[in-house]
C-alpha cells in the first residue's frame, strides 16, 4: 500500500471500471508534485450493465476509442474491478508466519465464498493487529475474485491494446489517491473514512496514513437513490434522476429540494445505520485509532446535500475529496471532460489513485 513512484516518470494509466462509467485517468510524477496528462470517461449503456457479454463488448470499444482521442503516453495501465465483481471478507486470525498465515485465511473463508475458493483469485491485506480470543492475532481483509470474471476483463483490456501491470480493488485505490495528501504524523494514528458513492454500491473504507484498515461494501447507491426518488414522484428512474441532477447546484428550487430529500429520509437512514455498525465494528478492534473525519467520494459525492445528511448521522466532520488537489495539469489535459480546477472532482479517486498506486522500475 505504501506510495512508490518514480519521479520523472509517466505513471500507467488508471482505468476505473465503474459499474456505470469507465474512466482513465494519466499522471506524471514530476520534481515538485504531480501533473495530469490526459483524462477521460465514458458512460455505460444501461442494457450493458446487465449483460457481461454485452457489458465486455462495450468496455473493449470505449477504452479504444479514448486511447485514440486523448493524450495517453504509452499503453501500461492499472485497472480496478467493479465493486459487485469482487467479494471482502474481515477475518482474525493468529500471528503466523506468512505461509501459514495463507492457510488460516482458507479455513476462516470455508463456507464463506460466492464460488469455490479453487474457482478464485484470492489475495490479503493485513489491516492490523488486535487481540480476540484471550491471544494476539492479526485482523486480516480477504480480497476474492472469481478466476473467470478477472480473467474476462484482463482478455478486454487486452483486446483494447492495453498492457495490464496491476490488478487493484477502488477501497486500495481510494486509499492511495490520498496517501500523499494525508503525510503529518498524526494522519497515522486518526482513521478517515472514505465513502466511495457509486451507482450500484457505496465503498465503506477505513484508512490510516497510506493504510487500509477497513474495507466493506453496500448494496447501496445512486441507482437506489434514484428509485426511492422514482416511486415518491410516481416517474421513472431516469426522471428522478434528471431532477437530483437539476437540483445539485446552488440556484435549484429550495422547496423541492426538500421536497425530494424528505422522501430520502429513510434511506439515508438505512445508510447511515450500515456505515455506523462499520464504525463500531473499526473502533472495536482498533481501539487506540479514532475515527477523526469523513471524506466523500465516487459520483454521488457531487450531491452535497446527500453528504452532509449522511455526515451528520455518523457525528463526523466531514468534506467532499478533491484527488486532483496539488495535481498540476498539462495544457489541454482534461479539458475535453469539463474537469473544473476550482471545484472538488471527487469522481476521479480510483482512477487517479490506480495511477498514483504504480510501483515502476527506475
Amino acid at each position: 500500500m505504501a506510495l512508490k513512484i518514480v519521479r520523472g516518470k509517466n505513471l500507467p494509466i488508471g482505468l476505473d471500471l465503474g459499474s456505470s462509467r469507465v474512466k482513465m485517468v494519466q499522471l506524471r510524477q514530476t520534481d515538485q508534485d504531480c501533473e495530469l496528462v490526459a483524462a477521460d470517461w465514458a458512460q455505460v449503456p444501461p442494457e450493458c450493465r446487465a449483460d457481461a457479454r454485452q457489458r465486455m463488448r462495450f468496455l473493449g470499444g470505449a477504452i479504444r476509442k479514448l486511447l485514440a482521442t486523448n493524450k495517453f503516453l504509452g499503453n501500461r495501465c492499472i485497472l480496478s474491478l467493479p465493486a459487485e465483481a469482487t467479494f471482502l471478507q474481515h477475518v482474525k486470525v493468529p500471528k503466523l508466519p506468512p505461509d501459514q498465515t495463507a492457510s488460516a485465511v482458507l479455513q476462516e473463508l470455508e463456507g464463506k465464498l460466492p464460488y469455490p475458493p479453487a474457482e478464485a483469485v484470492i489475495r490479503q491485506i493485513t489491516a492490523g493487529d488486535v487481540f480476540g480470543d484471550g491471544e494476539a492475532k492479526q485482523e486480516v481483509i480477504v480480497v476474492a475474485v472469481s478466476r473467470a470474471v478477472l480473467e474476462a476483463y484482463l482478455s478486454m483490456a487486452t483486446h483494447a491494446k492495453l498492457d495490464v501491470v496491476g490488478v487493484n480493488i477502488e477501497p486500495c485505490a481510494i486509499v492511495e489517491c490520498f496517501a500523499r495528501v494525508f503525510r503529518r504524523a498524526n494522519d497515522a494514528a486518526t482513521a478517515t473514512l472514505f465513502v466511495d458513492m457509486g451507482a450500484s454500491s457505496t465503498q465503506v473504507v477505513l484508512g490510516l496514513g497510506n493504510r487500509m484498515a477497513f474495507a466493506r461494501n453496500l448494496a447501496a447507491g445512486g441507482d437506489r437513490i434514484d428509485q426511492v426518488v422514482a416511486e415518491g414522484m410516481h416517474v421513472s428512474a431516469e426522471q428522478a434522476r434528471a431532477v437530483r441532477q437539476d437540483l445539485l447546484g446552488e440556484t435549484g428550487d429550495p422547496a423541492a429540494r426538500d421536497e425530494l430529500y424528505h422522501l430520502l429520509e429513510g434511506t439515508i437512514r438505512s445508510i447511515g445505520d450500515e456505515m455506523t455498525q462499520c464504525l463500531r465494528y473499526y473502533e472495536s478492534i482498533f481501539r487506540d485509532s479514532s475515527v477523526g473525519r469523513a471524506i466523500f467520494v465516487g459520483g454521488q459525492a457531487y450531491d452535497k446535500r446527500l453528504c452532509q445528511a449522511i455526515a451528520q448521522r455518523l457525528n463526523l466532520p466531514a468534506q467532499i475529496g478533491d484527488p486532483l488537489v496539488r495535481v498540476r495539469r498539462a495544457e489541454g489535459a482534461g479539458a475535453n471532460v469539463g474537469l473544473d480546477w476550482r471545484q472538488p472532482q471527487p469522481a476521479w479517486a480510483v482512477a487517479v489513485g490506480l495511477s498514483l498506486g504504480a510501483v515502476l522500475a527506475a
